[in-house]
Order: structure tokens, then C-alpha cells, then sequence
């Protein structure tokens, strides 16, 4: 009878887990990659449709992903502050690889062009920039708060860190939502791409940060 000792913590199980995805998905990656240079080398032009360049990138997104959460699972330790940290680091890689589903996406069904009023796009400007502005004043209330409940109360200190990361994830990433919309209303490439680039741009901008200090 097995004993609860000797079930795998879930930790390992999510870090293996990982691990095999990254293999399957570097194993897709290469393969399209090698389809791609073979294909050019007969045509000696773009490569067919059915072996697809956006493909072999979106493998090696999700290899390099994969790779990423192995790398945080197996730095991570079981007190409270660690464990914050890793939950945080793991939603960072999951919105960035959600941003890369949407170009994607985007890729993949790109609907024609049919031209969005000039209300509707300004609409969209406006609740973009409502959004980022009190993003970033929700963000510094937050990380204020935590910084000064820290010595006291790890806890709340620790729930405040991690809701100002996820409300910062959150709102780069309905930028990229909008783009998204935006294309399927009928906008040309460049009003998608100038929403979908500065959603990525406030990804890398407000990657994840360290805790000063773990204890009073």
C-alpha cells in the first residue's frame, strides 16, 4: 500500500511535467526548422504553406517557455516568500506565452481589412491609456503597502506583492486584447501591431520583481 510519503510532491510532477514539454515542443521546434531549411533548399524561394515559418516559431516559444518554468520549479524553496515568487514568475511566463497565442492567432485567421471609424479606434485609445494609467497608480499602492506591511505582517505583505504583479500582467495584456479586437473589426495591420507591440513592452516593463528582505 502506498503511503503518502511516497506520493511525488506536486512540485516535481509540474517540474517534470515542464521538462517533457520542453523536449516535445524543442523536438517540434527542430523538426519544423529543418522542413523549413530543407524545403527552401528544393524551391530555393519561401518555403509552402504547409510548412509554415510562424510555426517553427511558435515552437520555439513554447520550447524556451517550457524551459523556463523547469528552470523556476527547480530554483524554487517551500517557504512563503519562494513560493509567492514562483507562483508570480510562472503567471509571467504564461501572459508572455498568451501574448504569442494572440499574434498567433492573429496570424493564422487574419481577417481582411475593412476599416474601423475613426470613434471606435479612439474609444479604444482612451480605455488602453485609462487602463495603463491606473495600472501603474494600483501597481505603486501596492508595492507600497507591501513594502510597509513586510515587518509586520508577511502575509498580507506577500498578497499585496503578488496582486500588484498580477494586476500588472493583467492590464499589459488586455492592450494586446485590444489589438486583437481591433483587427477582427476590421482595422489594418498597423493599429494591431502598435497595441500588440506596447502590450509586450509593458510585459518586459513590469517583469517580476524580488522582495527586499523575507522576515522582519
Amino acid at each position: 500500500m502506498r503511503t503518502c510519503a511516497s506520493i511525488p510532491p506536486m512540485k516535481y510532477v509540474l517540474r517534470y511535467g515542464a521538462l517533457a514539454m520542453t523536449l516535445l515542443s524543442g523536438t517540434a521546434f527542430v523538426s519544423r526548422a529543418l522542413r523549413l531549411f530543407l524545403a527552401h533548399e528544393k524551391y530555393r524561394r519561401v518555403a509552402p504553406s504547409s510548412v509554415g515559418s510562424f510555426d517553427a516559431l511558435f515552437a520555439g516559444v513554447a520550447c524556451f517557455g517550457f524551459g523556463r518554468c523547469y528552470q523556476i520549479l527547480g530554483r524554487s524553496k517551500s517557504d512563503a516568500t519562494s513560493r509567492t515568487q514562483t507562483e508570480i514568475e510562472l503567471a509571467y511566463v504564461g501572459f508572455l506565452f498568451a501574448w504569442f497565442c494572440f499574434i498567433f492567432l492573429l496570424h493564422q485567421m487574419s481577417p481582411a481589412p475593412r476599416g474601423v471609424s475613426s470613434s471606435v479606434l479612439a474609444a479604444f485609445v482612451f480605455v488602453a491609456a485609462w487602463g495603463v494609467a491606473s495600472g501603474i497608480q494600483i501597481r505603486k499602492k501596492l508595492f507600497r503597502q507591501s513594502t510597509e506591511s513586510l515587518p509586520i505582517d508577511l502575509s498580507k505583505a506577500l498578497k499585496l506583492w503578488k496582486g500588484a504583479h498580477f494586476i500588472s500582467f493583467s492590464i499589459a495584456m488586455s492592450i494586446a486584447g485590444f489589438g486583437v479586437a481591433l483587427k477582427f473589426l476590421g482595422a489594418n495591420w498597423l493599429v494591431p501591431t502598435i497595441f500588440c507591440g506596447a502590450s509586450l513592452g509593458f510585459l518586459l516593463l513590469w517583469r517580476p520583481r524580488q522582495m527586499a528582505a523575507n522576515t522582519p
